[in-house]
């Protein structure tokens, strides 16, 4: 997640001003205690990612099944993005020509390469570091958070990459000391016009390993209960269009995803719990993935008909459940326009799956899917379907509403097979970003929630079933911005992983949090949030969190900024180890001042 800077904000127009305070009241809980930007991306998310039961988007060819989606909508990124809407497999520069005409040369963008170094001091006091019920530690935290924003746009190489880690020292508890990596990178390098292309990605965030039932920060988290995830990608790939008959996209994508706790030498937070009373289920998580695609598409001599073939293959190198792992799946899909903003949609295919899980996980079996796709306005998309997809049945939803000039509502639904560390990847594939480096939703525009911006459950190995949910409303006016946002997830366990501690277990979690971001002159700015979730388990009692609290950030300087934050959480569902040693009311408030930078 990124937060934008009283600077940056002044030097946006008032367009793209409104389209950003939106993304900063979505994912309003996690600016605690943030002063600069910060990237992210991770597995827990409530955005679509990619290989849902029923659908993707249409231009991933890695993930095969969204003919729905046209890449040519642009919806809810600032305007001149240097990322467009578009994932892996398509050129980001064809949205700027005919959806269909994807091997014309593109016009000449302005060569632009932007590069904002800053650097932030903070001083956190949190009452509570362990966030426990009992035997509560408190500490004054040094925080140094350096950042690099680079922008780039030129014939060649377009992209976004925002690197912001987080270096703490704890005065009193110096076996709390960490550093903590974040960043998000999204790059395109056009090797042949037209023709030739070699895209890159990568992505660092952190998360509670156990889940804290509410909005997470680096401050409300032992360093024994934080996950670091990484992952990266790489996919050099080809265009090519036959006339107005079809376009021809054929690539290869390498990704390599690790997921571990921040130091293995520190004992879990679980350690000294008997395994029957332990509610966590993690093993460190790290693969290789190959994998083969090619998309052909027909084009405008169709008229209202459109039509896509896909194959995609992927194996994976890696140990546990990953060790001789594989995804494969052949999709025909269809979309006729029934009008000029309602079109139906038809999918059919085989796929293949398999899972070195214990039980196995062995998937050869037919997909399909019927739905709609609808463009109300030009700034709407909405998509709905219905199919099999990873051995089940489900429904499918993603779209975004524009009601008004002034409020936009965004929802989206999905059931997919997945495991923590493939989800990351999927999020890595099924986001873009803005000139900010903050990660949207790459068909709908919709600012992506992040692991530790609604990081309600806890980092489980294993295979699992998920269901995510959520639906937001945002109006922005003048001087505020107002978004409501209601979310739900699922994870039922699906098989165990080789050499899991436990085995894996159900997990819900259900949030609704309001959010106001009010402009108090030309040089403050106020956000205040508040949070409810509620939680449950196979292994422990339902929680509920409630968490609440307020940033204001001051321009001292064209370069300078200042922050004051305050954030409480209160949890009666105990500590965050969450067993019967430590059941209570754990309460936590955290004030953090700081200033950032800009050179």
């Amino acid at each position: 997640m990124a937060v934008t800077t009283a600077t940056q904000r002044r030097r946006l127009s008032k367009g793209r001003r409104r389209r950003l305070l939106w993304g900063i009241a979505l994912t309003a809980p996690a600016l605690v205690s943030q002063v600069a930007a910060q990237p992210a991306a991770s597995s827990d998310t409530t955005s679509a990612g990619t290989g849902p039961a029923v659908g993707g988007v249409l231009s991933d060819g890695r993930s095969p099944g969204g003919f729905g989606y046209d890449p040519g909508t642009r919806v809810g990124l600032s305007p001149g993005s240097a990322v467009r809407p578009g994932t892996l497999g398509f050129p980001y520069t064809a949205f700027d020509r005919p959806l269909d005409d994807p091997g014309a040369p593109p016009e000449e963008p302005a060569r632009t390469v932007t590069l904002v170094p800053s650097v932030a001091l903070e001083l956190t006091y949190n009452d509570n570091i362990d966030a426990r019920a009992h035997d509560r530690r408190d500490d004054l935290i040094v925080r140094v958070r350096p950042a690099l924003l680079l922008n780039v746009d030129s014939v060649r190489l377009q992209g976004t990459f925002n690197y912001a880690p987080s270096v703490e020292f704890y005065t009193q508890n110096s076996d709390e000391n960490r550093v903590n990596q974040n960043f998000n990178g999204q790059g395109l390098a056009t090797v042949v016009p037209g023709l030739f292309f070699v895209d890159v990605r990568g992505s660092a965030a952190v998360q509670s390993l156990s889940g804290s039932g509410s909005a997470y920060d680096e401050a409300s988290s032992s360093r024994n209960n934080q996950v670091q995830t990484y992952s990266f990608s790489v996919s050099p790939f080809v265009t090519y269009r036959f006339g107005g008959l079809a376009s021809l996209r054929a690539g290869y994508v390498m990704q390599y995803v690790n997921q571990d706790r921040l130091d293995r030498d520190d004992p879990l937070p679980f350690e000294n719990v008997p395994p029957d009373q332990r509610q966590f289920s993690f093993t460190p998580s790290e693969y290789t993935s190959h994998q083969f695609y090619g998309v052909v598409r027909t084009g405008e001599d169709f008229g209202r008909l459109a039509m896509q073939g896909s194959l995609s293959s992927t194996t994976y190198d890696g140990d546990g459940l990953y060790d001789g792992a594989f995804r494969n799946i052949g999709l025909l899909e269809t979309r006729y326009a029934i009008t000029p903003t309602v079109a139906g949609l038809v999918e059919l295919g085989y796929e293949t799956q398999r899972f070195n899980t214990i039980p196995k996980t062995d998937i050869s079996e037919m997909v399909w899917a019927v739905g709609v796709r609808l463009t109300p306005t030009p700034e709407s998309v909405i998509i709905a379907k219905y199919g099999k997809r990873d051995g089940f049945e489900s429904f499918y939803f993603n779209g975004t509403l524009e009601v008004g000039a002034r409020t936009r509502l965004f929802a989206n639904y999905s059931e997919q097979l997945t495991t923590s560390a493939l989800s990351a990847g999927d999020l890595l594939a099924s986001t873009t970003l803005d000139p900010l480096g903050n990660p949207v939703d790459a068909m709908t525009g919709a600012p992506v929630l992040p692991s530790f911006a609604n990081n309600t459950l806890g980092v489980q190995s294993g295979l699992f079933k998920q269901t995510a949910a959520s639906i937001s409303a945002s109006q922005a006016w003048l001087r505020d911005t107002f978004t409501l946002t209601l979310s739900y997830t699922e994870r039922e366990p699906v098989a165990s992983a080789p050499g899991a501690t436990t085995q894996p277990f159900g997990q819900k979690a259900t949030s609704v949090s309001l959010s106001w971001s009010h402009d108090l002159t030309e040089r403050a700015t106020l956000t205040s949030y508040g949070q409810y979730s509620r939680t449950s388990s196979d292994t422990a009692n339902d929680g509920n969190s409630y968490t609440g609290g307020a940033v204001l950030s001051y321009l001292l300087s064209p370069t300078l900024t200042g922050s004051l934050s305050y954030r409480f959480r209160v949890s009666d569902g105990g500590s965050a180890t969450g067993n019967a040693l430590d059941d209570g009311t754990v309460v936590q408030n955290i004030v953090t001042v700081g200033v950032r930078q800009t050179f």
